[in-house]
């Protein structure tokens, strides 16, 4: 029998737990452009120093853990481009291939309206095949690539640029 999953806003007191699922992504070369481990004062100042209301933070838990995170962050910090975020979505390790970034990213898409948001993109390295899938399956499209953008650790990286468009509520 699986554990419910529960969608919800974080709260400080989970930072820990998206602080370990972060890292654990870095030495994956997969998911993030981070080389070292994030240290918590910076995940702290990073929940802290954002308007939740407008750029929130989502967890998915399972029987008391949080298991993955979502979030919108700016684009560009310039009030012009307040319209366009980027959406993150990581889960634990233990936890890949449940449908859990399906579930954040599908209530992040939700929320994106009330935020102000009518353009997302997802910026994710060509060779993350399984994030490409999943931004795909939600209708983001290739807005462009940055070709060997990365130097991660000796070996270039592509990055490719997802973007989805969504219709303005009459």
């Amino acid at each position: 029998m699986s554990v419910p999953t529960v969608l919800r806003e974080a709260r400080e007191a989970d930072l820990p737990a998206i602080l370990e699922i972060y890292n654990q992504s870095i030495p994956l070369r997969m998911a993030t452009a981070d080389l070292v481990p994030q240290q918590l004062e910076a995940r702290v100042a990073w929940f802290r120093n954002r308007d939740r209301a407008k750029r929130p933070v989502l967890v998915a838990e399972q029987g008391g853990e949080v298991v993955g995170w979502g979030s919108f962050t700016n684009f560009k910090d310039r009030a012009a481009y307040a319209p366009t975020a980027e959406v993150s979505v990581y889960v634990a390790q233990s936890h890949v291939g449940r449908k859990i970034g399906w579930s954040l990213l599908d209530a992040l898409l939700e929320l994106a309206p009330g935020c102000g948001i009518d353009r997302i993109l997802a910026i994710c390295f060509e060779h993350n095949e399984p994030s490409l899938r999943l931004f795909r399956a939600f209708g983001f499209t290739t807005w462009g690539t940055l070709p060997d953008a990365c130097d991660m650790g000796g070996t270039r990286r592509t990055i490719v640029i997802l973007g989805k468009s969504l219709e303005r509520a009459s």
